[in-house]
């Protein structure tokens, strides 16, 4: 994995540093929603394009492929939105939104209610006091 992070020009930190575990669990998690909406998205898109299909061979009008070309439209559109496989290197907050984009935005969201002391932050105080509770409980 090393590998692959060198060739992709990242800079490779010990193992000991949290921040780099912290980026790869935030990156494991997003890519499993990610794998998610795109295998929701190919569960739906499997009989649109049947049917797609049937629309076109039922239709009338001199285009009986109009019905799947807009489907494989939707698809490369949301195939850019899933972006799951990063094609795009970094979000980009001028295009359209992404998951990639949602994620950093609820990220934000959460550090900045972690940084007043909102809910993020009682509920880490709750859970870091949880933890020595048990902790406790198991020395004895």
């Amino acid at each position: 994995m090393e590998g692959i992070a060198q060739s992709r020009g990242d800079v490779t930190a010990s193992p000991q540093v949290p921040g780099r575990r912290g980026r790869l669990v935030r990156r494991i998690v997003l890519f499993q929603v990610k794998l998610m909406a795109d295998g929701l998205r190919d569960v739906v898109m499997s009989p649109l394009s049947l049917a797609a299909g049937l629309f076109g061979l039922l239709s009338r009008n001199g285009n009986c492929e109009l019905y799947l070309d807009r489907l494989m439209r939707f698809g490369r559109e949301t195939d850019h939105w899933i972006n799951l496989f990063d094609h795009r290197s970094a979000p980009n907050h001028t295009s359209s939104p992404s998951l990639d984009n949602i994620a950093e935005q609820i990220e934000d969201a959460i550090r900045r209610d972690y940084d007043n002391g909102g809910l993020s932050a009682r509920s880490a105080r709750a859970l870091a006091e949880a933890a020595m509770r048990l902790r406790e409980k198991a020395g004895r």
